[in-house]
C-alpha cells in the first residue's frame, strides 16, 4: 500500500510541476547540443521512495525505441515468473521397433528466442538415444505457437539483422552469416550458422549474385541476392526471414549425421500428442532478460512478450498485435492508478516508431521494476563522453549508472537508475525525439537500404550530449 501510495504522489507531483525550472534545464542542455528544448522530455524521481525530483514534459507520449524493452520484459518476468524456462521438445507419434518409428516425429518449438545449433544437435543426440533411426511418417515442425512474420517490422530494412523473421520456433536469434568471394569473375557464397564451438553451412540457402543494394531477400525461401558492387571479398550477418524451415534443415543435417533419415519437414500444427522423447529447457527468464536489456535483441524481446501476452490470455497462440495491446492492458490493471492514456505497444521490442511511452509512465515502470530487482538485470553504462570542460559536471564513474538506450534515426531514450555523487538512488527516463525529422525518415524508407543517414547521425550525437548534460547534472546535484 506504500509503494502505490508513493506512486501515486509522484504522479500527482510530476503533473502539478511548474514548467519553467525543468523546462529551463531541458532547453539549456538542449540548447547547448543544438537541438529544440521542445524535443527533450524526461522525469527524475528517487529510487526508494519514488519521490519527485524533476521532470520536463512528463506525460508527453514519446517513441521510446528500445528503452520500451523495460516495460515489456518487466511485465514477462511478472506474468511468467521468474523461474520460467522456454521448452522445445521432439515427440514420436508412434511406436518404435528396430530402429524404426512407425509414425511422426514432431520438432515443437517453445518460443525459446535463446535457441541455437548446439541445441537442436542436443535434441537430435536424444532421438537417436530413443533408438530411432528412421521415420516411415512426417517430419513435422510445429511452429505454431506464435504468430509467422517475415520480418519484425515492416519499416525497418529487410536486410538488418535486428529485423528478423519470426515464428514460434527459432535458432540462432534467427540470423545467419554469409560470406562471399570474387573469383576470375565468379561469385563464390556461402551461408553459415555459427555458434559456439560449432559451425553448420547451410547449402540450401540461396545466395547468388544481382543488381540489390547491397542486399535483397528472396522471396518464398531463404536466400539473398548480393549486389555485384559488393566488395570482392566479405561477409555479413543477415536475417534468417524463414526461421522454422531453417531450423528444420538444421535438425535434418544434424539427423543425417548421426545415422537418422528424416523425409522432408511439413511445417505446420501436429494433427496429434506424441510421447516426448527428446526435450531443451532454456536458461531461467531473468538472466535471458538481462541479455536482452544488455544487447538489446528485438527478437528475443517479441518473443518473450508474445508467450508472456499468451499465457496472460490463456491462448494457444498469438499475434504480434494482439501480444503489445495485452501487454498495455497489463500495465493499466497492474497499476490503476497510473494514466496510462496514450500508451502504444505494437511490438515488445520497441523497434516500431508507432511506439509511445511518457517519462511518468517508464517511471512507473521502474518504480515497479526497483521492487523486484529490476536495477541487478539492467546493464552497467558508461555515461559515453569525455572528460568535462572547467565548471562542469565531472563524468560518471564506472558503475553509477544502469540503463536501456534506446536509438534510431531521431530518436533517443534512456531509462533506468542512476547513483548520485551523495550515494542517493535515483530512478529516471530522458526521451529525445525530433518527431517531424522521424516521420519524415518513416515515409521516405527504402526497405533495401542499410545505412543511417549522416544528417541522423550528427542528431544522434547531439542528443547523446544533451542526456549526458543532464545525467552529470543530476548526478552532481542531487
Amino acid at each position: 500500500m506504500m509503494r502505490l501510495f508513493r506512486l501515486f504522489l509522484l504522479l500527482v507531483l510530476a503533473a502539478s510541476l511548474p514548467a519553467h525550472a525543468a523546462s529551463a534545464q531541458a532547453g539549456a542542455a538542449a540548447t547547448r547540443s543544438g537541438l529544440p528544448a521542445g524535443d527533450v522530455a524526461y522525469i527524475l524521481f528517487d529510487a526508494q521512495s519514488g519521490q519527485l525530483i524533476d521532470a520536463a514534459q512528463p506525460t508527453r507520449p514519446m517513441i521510446p525505441a528500445s528503452t520500451m524493452k523495460v516495460a515489456s520484459m518487466l511485465a514477462a518476468i511478472e506474468i511468467l515468473g521468474a523461474d520460467h524456462r522456454f521448452t522445445t521438445v521432439v515427440t514420436a507419434g508412434g511406436s518404435i521397433a528396430g530402429g524404426v518409428l512407425n509414425g511422426d516425429l514432431a520438432l515443437i518449438g517453445g518460443g525459446d528466442p535463446t535457441l541455437d545449433i548446439n541445441d537442436l544437435a542436443d535434441l537430435v543426440r536424444q532421438v537417436r538415444q530413443a533408438g530411432i533411426t528412421r521415420v516411415t511418417g512426417r517430419f513435422i515442425v510445429d511452429d505454431t505457437v506464435l504468430q509467422a512474420l517475415p520480418f519484425l517490422d515492416p519499416l525497418q530494412p529487410l536486410a538488418a539483422s535486428y529485423n528478423p523473421g519470426l515464428t514460434g520456433l527459432a535458432v540462432n536469434f534467427n540470423a545467419l552469416r554469409v560470406s562471399w568471394q570474387t573469383r576470375q569473375g565468379r561469385l563464390d557464397a556461402r551461408a553459415d550458422a555459427v555458434a559456439e564451438g560449432r559451425n553448420v553451412t547451410l547449402p540450401w540457402v540461396d545466395v547468388s549474385e544481382g543488381a540489390a543494394m547491397p542486399y535483397r531477400p528472396v522471396d518464398g525461401h531463404e536466400g539473398w541476392i548480393l549486389s555485384s558492387r559488393l566488395p570482392d571479398k566479405g561477409s555479413d550477418l543477415l536475417p534468417i526471414r524463414y526461421p522454422s524451415a531453417t531450423a528444420a534443415e538444421i535438425f535434418r543435417s544434424f539427423a543425417r549425421d548421426a545415422g537418422i533419415a528424416l523425409p522432408a519437414p511439413s511445417i505446420g500444427p501436429r494433427t496429434a500428442e506424441g510421447t516426448i522423447i527428446a526435450r531443451h529447457d532454456s536458461e531461467t527468464l531473468p538472466v535471458i532478460v538481462t541479455r536482452v536489456l544488455k544487447y538489446s535483441n528485438n527478437l528475443s524481446a517479441e518473443m518473450i512478450g508474445m508467450m508472456a501476452a499468451r499465457q496472460a490470455l490463456g491462448r494457444s497462440s498469438i499475434t504480434q498485435g494482439e501480444a503489445g495491446r495485452t501487454l498495455a492492458a497489463w500495465w493499466a490493471q497492474k497499476q490503476p492508478q497510473v494514466d496510462w492514456s496514450g500508451l502504444s505497444i505494437p511490438g515488445a521490442s520497441g523497434l516500431s516508431t508507432a511506439a509511445r511511452i511518457s517519462p511518468v509512465q517508464m517511471a512507473a515502470v521502474l518504480i515497479e521494476g526497483n521492487r523486484i530487482g529490476l536495477p541487478a538485470l539492467m546493464p552497467e553504462r558508461p555515461d559515453g563522453g569525455a572528460e568535462a570542460d572547467a565548471g562542469e559536471p565531472p563524468p560518471l564513474a564506472a558503475g553509477r549508472l544502469r540503463a536501456k538506450t534506446g536509438t534510431m534515426g531521431y530518436v533517443r531514450g534512456l531509462a533506468g537508475y542512476l547513483s548520485a555523487n551523495s550515494g542517493r538512488q535515483l530512478g529516471f527516463a530522458i526521451f529525445i525525439v525530433d518527431e517531424a525529422q522521424r516521420a519524415a525518415a518513416d515515409a521516405a524508407t527504402d526497405p533495401y537500404v542499410l545505412a543511417v543517414s549522416q544528417p541522423a547521425r550528427r542528431w544522434l550525437g547531439r542528443a547523446r550530449a544533451a542526456e549526458r548534460e543532464l545525467l552529470r547534472q543530476w548526478a552532481t546535484a542531487y
